[in-house]
């Protein structure tokens, strides 16, 4: 009980904020590269992708982490850190919707009238929204008056929202997914990549719901 009141204290989420921050600035960085070593360029839009894949892995990395806990017992202590990454995450992704009405100002600016009703905005919207919400809920005033069970039974709609995201991904690229597919040449699409990354961690909680659904049976035996 000790460890979790813990993470409220001022000097431990200090800690914790810029524990992440140098992650979010190194993950960045080697998104920066990767990007520029597909494209070949420095633009707008390589800063813009390093943003989306920045965003796509701070979430896996929150997501996933209460699984990492529940089967890996040395990492319990890196538990504080779930709520950080996915908050930076959440910061990340919002960043990445802004810059793209800079790179894309033609679609996301100028003309988000005119595609308010595409499948691109719509996914977009509504998962910027939940992921809004998860921000809003995780102010340590909020999380202490909904209490640590209807926290996280909220926050689950987290993984709603990131595969809606995937979904968003695959309606903009799905004609260049299905080209990749059929021939497996070159380096696979980025967006595929981690398309595959939300897959893996929806299955990976997933594990841990059916683990927890066994240990009854298994004690009854």
């Amino acid at each position: 009980m000790e460890e979790k009141q813990d993470i409220f204290l001022k000097h431990i989420k200090q800690k914790i904020w810029k524990d992440v921050f140098v992650i979010t600035l190194l993950i960045y960085i080697v998104f920066c590269l990767f990007v520029y070593f597909i494209d070949g360029a420095i633009s707008g839009t390589l800063f813009s992708k390093a943003l989306a894949g920045t965003s796509a892995i701070l979430f896996a990395a929150s997501f996933s982490l209460s699984g990492f806990c529940y089967y890996w017992d040395f990492l319990d202590k890196k538990i504080g850190y779930r709520k950080y990454l996915g908050l930076m995450g959440f910061w990340t992704a919002l960043a990445y919707s802004i810059s793209l009405m800079l790179v894309d100002s033609q679609r996301y600016f100028y003309g988000f009238l005119d595609n308010a009703l595409s499948a691109d905005f719509i996914l977009g919207i509504i998962s910027m929204a939940i992921f809004t919400f998860m921000a809003l809920i995780s102010q340590d005033s909020i999380m202490k008056k909904m209490g640590p069970h209807n926290w996280r039974r909220a926050l689950r709609l987290g993984y709603l929202a990131w595969l809606l995201l995937a979904i968003r991904a695959y309606v903009i690229e799905k004609e260049l997914w299905a080209e990749y597919i059929n021939t497996f040449d070159g380096f696979p699409p980025p967006r595929l990549l981690l398309t595959l990354l939300v897959i893996a961690v929806i299955i990976f909680r997933l594990s841990i719901v059916l683990a927890k659904c066994k240990k009854p049976w298994h004690n009854k035996k």
